[in-house]
């Protein structure tokens, strides 16, 4: 089965929510009292449980991003974020995909708790940030060239400034200690959500945030 790519036709938080509401419809569903219920079903409810607890972990570390992180962020750039779904998607962890193409892979597609097509969308939402991160690069040395000189050496520092590593919205138990993330790993995460401000308010907006980065990094 084939499926389009694109946006998600509502707010990321508001999407996942109806995944967990629609779960929970159908934990309830498929409920029987413990002394009713064959251990194949038992299963089948333990994995419904956990994916509706690890759902809702989800949203949680989303309203945390919009509170703590973006506004970080934001006093640092000088770059007001249109909402939170942008870094959400950059910072959303590979581990996501497990929930996502398990809970796609759990039902019949007409007995899905959210659209087949938004489940792919979501699994995928853990990609966007090396393409978001060659932009940032790409863009940072092409048309703001006074900026690589302040940034090299200053990025991965970015992401320590930033906590992005800490913000990574994942299943539990899924975020590495921050001392154990390699440089490499905090560079792609920097230049992701510089790729993301210049996706979002272009070059003026990038060459501002590098400014004000570059007083900031001097001080």
């Amino acid at each position: 089965m084939a499926y389009e790519y694109g946006p998600l036709p509502r707010p990321l938080e508001e999407t996942l929510t109806a995944l967990q509401e629609g779960l929970m419809r159908e934990y309830r569903a498929e409920y029987l009292p413990a002394h009713r219920r064959p251990p194949k079903r038992s299963r089948r409810l333990r994995r419904i449980r956990g994916w509706i607890g690890e759902t809702g972990h989800l949203v949680v570390q989303i309203g945390r991003l919009a509170q703590q992180t973006i506004p970080r962020i934001e006093q640092d750039t000088g770059h007001t974020f249109r909402g939170p779904d942008g870094l959400a998607r950059i910072l959303m962890d590979p581990s996501t995909k497990r929930l996502f193409s398990g809970v796609l892979a759990g039902f019949p597609e007409e007995a899905l708790p959210i659209r087949a097509r938004d489940l792919v969308l979501l699994g995928n939402f853990s990609d966007d940030v090396r393409a978001a991160a060659i932009i940032g690069d790409v863009t940072l040395r092409l048309k703001v060239p006074s900026g690589i000189h302040v940034l090299e050496g200053d990025i991965a520092a970015l992401c320590d400034r930033w906590r992005l590593h800490e913000s990574r919205i994942g299943l539990r138990g899924s975020h590495r200690p921050a001392g154990e993330t390699s440089a490499r790993e905090k560079e792609t995460l920097a230049w992701a959500v510089l790729g993301l401000i210049y996706i979002e308010g272009g070059t003026d907006a990038l060459g501002r945030a590098v400014s004000l980065l570059a007083c900031g990094l001097e001080g």
